[in-house]
């Protein structure tokens, strides 16, 4: 329980009146005696009010409860309501605000309210995540005043809660009630549609335009005494798994968000068009907390993922790119597309190298590296100076070195992605896709 700012004034003009009393003790005027009267009055009534105000104060019958969602996606603003019921027989004011934790940002609280009785409110706030893992809601907070407006008291209500902070998710739940040609367009992706082609059976179909001669079922053409094709899909039920590097590189920062993030908003959207293809996709992370989703079809796999990786941040630690090419060896038998995100640099060439071949023997192996954007704008920016030039050939040096390790890579036969980590996701979809039409994969 704390004073109202009404009961500061109120000791305030008490306090006034007893600078006047001292002076006028001091200088002796002839009012003093009263001003002291005055003084001690003033002081005496303000006491006994606060006091009979203090003791009338009691917890307020109020139900309090929050509406909040159990998966809050990251950098995306998001309401959260609040509920109050006022059981006590008058109105009642307060202050209302809500205790998220530091890694949400609150807007619309604390707010002032009055209640009438028996009435029940409803309000909305919004939170826009900032980091992900487990956000721990305290229980809502009401500030009281007591019946005089002499003191506030704090009570807290409900129970807290808890939300897990994805990543963004929400596009990939907006994307499931599209098709898969909308959903390319929407992921910013060029893909050529090669109509009723690619290595599965699918069905006969009359003869279109523009198809190919090759297509043409002339068995059943010669039954039905009508053209018919033969329709292809892309071969389905296969296996992709990711390795997540959550090593020290992918702390490194190009705009607003980590590497590591822009790994996982990658490994996310490449996941949901996998899913989405028919295949079945797993998860290995390494370089810090290791975690292992067994490869699973099905929409509910993108859930399982998001469980996992929810909480998941890049570490101090330094990559072994050779010890989760042993694990992954041992936990999957079958042979699958292995896609690799990291931020490689040349001197991971003999460790990538051993644990690429290690991998190929029974897997199809693609590397995704990020570029970082420094690299690129220390190229593209004007030498003027000894520093200038000379950064500027330490870059070209450590790009030709980088280039070097990934042709040694694509002469081992394996996939080699370079991209900015904005575009990661839309390389790594380009690159499945054409492996899937190509019956490679």
């Amino acid at each position: 329980m704390r004073p109202s700012r009404l009961l500061l004034q109120l000791l305030l003009l008490g306090l006034l009146a007893g600078l006047l009393a001292a002076v006028a003790t001091i200088a002796k005027w002839q009012w003093s005696f009263e001003l002291k009267l005055v003084f001690w009055s003033w002081l005496g009534l303000v006491g006994l009010f606060a006091l009979l105000d203090a003791g009338a104060l009691r917890r307020p019958r109020f139900d309090a409860s929050r509406s909040l969602e159990s998966h809050l996606a990251l950098g995306v603003r998001q309401r959260v309501g609040i509920r109050i019921n006022n059981h006590e027989a008058r109105r009642q004011k307060l202050w209302l605000t809500d205790f998220p934790p530091s890694q949400l940002q609150m807007e619309g609280l604390p707010l002032q309210l009055e209640i009438d009785p028996g009435a029940r409110v409803d309000l909305r706030y919004t939170v826009t995540p900032l980091r992900r893992g487990l956000a721990e809601f305290g229980k809502i907070g009401c500030r009281v005043t007591s019946g005089w407006g002499l003191w506030e008291k704090n009570y807290y209500y409900g129970e807290p809660q808890q939300s897990k902070i994805y990543p963004n998710y929400k596009p990939l739940f907006r994307s499931s009630f599209v098709g898969s040609e909308q959903l390319y367009v929407d992921l910013g992706l060029q893909l050529r549609q090669h109509r009723g082609e690619g290595t599965d059976f699918h069905q006969l179909r009359d003869f279109r335009i523009g198809d190919s001669l090759r297509q043409v079922d002339w068995r059943a053409t010669a039954r039905f005494r009508k053209p018919i094709s033969r329709e292809y899909q892309e071969e389905r039920d296969q296996q992709v798994v990711f390795l997540l590097d959550c090593g020290r590189r992918m702390r490194a920062q190009d705009g607003e968000i980590s590497h590591f993030d822009h790994a996982l908003n990658a490994l996310l959207i490449s996941a949901f068009v996998a899913l989405r293809q028919g295949d079945s996709v797993g998860l290995l992370s390494f370089a810090g907390q290791s975690r292992w989703v067994a490869p699973i079809k099905g929409r509910f796999q993108i859930s399982r993922l998001l469980d996992q990786i929810y909480d998941l941040d890049s570490s101090a630690v330094t990559s072994d790119y050779l010890d989760v090419a042993r694990q992954l060896m041992t936990r999957q038998p079958r042979r699958s597309l292995i896609v690799l995100i990291s931020s490689l640099e040349p001197q991971d060439s003999e460790d990538l190298a051993k644990a690429a071949k290690l991998l190929s023997q029974h897997h199809l192996v693609m590397v995704a590296s990020m570029r970082q954007q420094v690299l690129s704008d220390t190229l593209a920016s004007e030498v003027v100076s000894i520093d200038d030039a000379l950064k500027y050939c330490g870059v070209s040096r450590h790009l030709q070195q980088q280039a070097a390790m990934y042709a040694q890579l694509r002469s081992d036969n394996i996939i080699v992605a370079d991209t900015p980590p904005a575009l990661m996701h839309s390389t790594l979809i380009t690159e499945y896709m054409a492996l899937k039409r190509s019956g490679i994969f």
